[in-house]
Order: structure tokens, then C-alpha cells, then sequence
């Protein structure tokens, strides 16, 4: 897979596909995107709706540059009564250059020094083995197609979802009535999944897997995104 680096509209770096017009992360801003639709519309939305049991394990579908990562890994060093357990599946991992050419860690001034040291613990931790980058939050890093992986998920484990594959136009097979089925089940009740993308076709599959969908406002240069819950148990 080519790619390379190149540089959003809100100055945050992301890599795109050079045989193919896609991005890892909006070119109107890959941290702004990120921030609205993954940590904001899905990760502050559930721990809203959670009791006082605040444990979040997240599943994401598409590790990419790790920006959804780091940016969580961020929230949980902010949040230490909260435990983390975040899974992330990716068949083409970044390599140590690029990581270096992304420089994730300097969008963040206030914070720049500990974004730092997180990177490198995410970006380091070995993939097919749970690694602590905080103390309350655990990472697995698996590197596999993600249509095999998903098959392999624990029934009723995660409570989050960030669904971060790319387009539907480009990669269907991974937009699948098969996989989000899989997925629902890998959810817990009351369980929340997000993406960005919008399309009816989308927005139906979800619903015949099962999950209540919701349209919501999109980050800039996108008019929607998708919030979908897994209905709790009567």
C-alpha cells in the first residue's frame, strides 16, 4: 500500500493513499475530525450514559496513523478514575518514519510533552500483545485483514465503537450487513458505535444489524456523521 504524508486543513498531518483519492482523516482537519466524531460524538457521549461503573473498552475498526489512539490515551491520562481497554485492528501498519513525519504529539501544546510520551507507547507496543500505556488504560494491537479479525471478537465486550475503515466506495467489504452483525454482538448493551460516514446505504445495514442509528451534525467539510447504540436489554 503507497502512501504518504500530507498536511489537513487545520495543519494536523495525515497519510493518503497515492493510488487511490482517499485520506486517513478529513483534509479539513484530521485531529478536528477526530476530536468531533470519535472522542466527542462517541467517547464524552458514553461516558455520559454510564453509571458508576466507568470502565470503557473501546474496539476500533482501522488503527490508521493512531490519531484516535493518542487522542483517547489523552483523555484517559485526564480521567484516572476511568478504565481503558482499547482493541485496534489494521492490516497495514504505519511505519517508524511516517510516525515521525505525522509528529502527532506537537497539535498538542498545553499537553505536548506527555502526547509524546504516549505516542511512542502506542506507536512501540507490540502488536498480538496487551500493553500498558497508562495506568488505567491497556492496549492490543492486532494486525490482521479486518473481515478475519472480526470474527475472533468476545461476544458482549466492548461499549465503543470507532469505525474509522476507509470509504464505503472503496472498501465495501468492510461495511458489511456480516461484519456489523459481528460487531453488535461483540457489544455490549447500551454499547456506542461512530463513524463518519453518513450514506443511506450505511445507516440501513446498521439498522438491520440491530443498532438504533442517528444522524448527527458532521465536522467541517462534512454535513453528517453516524452515532449508532446497541438497544439495552429489556
Amino acid at each position: 500500500m503507497k502512501r504518504r504524508v500530507v498536511t489537513s486543513e487545520d495543519g494536523s498531518r495525515t497519510l493518503s493513499l497515492t493510488d487511490a483519492d482517499e485520506s486517513y482523516h478529513s483534509m479539513f482537519g484530521a485531529v478536528t475530525e477526530s476530536r468531533h466524531i470519535y472522542t466527542g460524538a462517541g467517547l464524552e457521549y458514553l461516558v455520559s450514559t454510564l453509571g458508576e461503573d466507568k470502565s470503557i473498552r473501546i474496539l476500533e475498526i482501522g488503527f490508521g496513523t493512531g490519531l484516535n489512539c493518542l487522542l483517547t490515551a489523552l483523555h484517559a491520562y485526564e480521567n484516572p478514575a476511568v478504565s481503558f481497554h482499547y482493541t485496534t485492528i489494521e492490516k497495514y501498519p504505519v511505519t517508524p518514519e511516517e510516525i515521525e513525519m505525522l509528529d502527532h504529539p506537537s497539535l498538542f501544546e498545553k499537553t505536548r510533552h506527555k502526547a509524546k510520551i504516549l505516542s511512542a507507547a502506542i506507536h512501540g507496543a507490540e502488536w498480538e500483545e496487551e500493553s500498558v500505556v497508562l495506568k488505567n488504560m491497556t492496549l492490543l494491537k492486532i494486525e490482521d485483514d479486518i473481515c478475519d479479525a472480526l470474527p475472533k471478537l468476545v461476544a458482549g465486550k466492548f461499549n465503543l465503537v470507532y469505525f474509522d475503515a476507509f470509504a464505503p466506495d472503496l472498501q465495501p467489504e468492510l461495511w458489511s450487513l456480516k461484519n456489523f452483525k459481528t460487531i453488535f454482538d461483540s457489544m455490549q448493551s447500551g454499547g456506542v458505535l461512530v463513524t463518519y460516514s453518513s450514506k443511506g446505504t450505511v445507516k440501513t445495514t446498521l439498522r438491520e444489524a440491530g443498532f438504533e442509528v442517528s444522524r448527527l451534525r458532521g465536522p467541517k467539510g462534512k454535513r453528517h456523521m453516524v452515532r449508532a447504540v446497541k438497544p439495552e436489554l429489556l
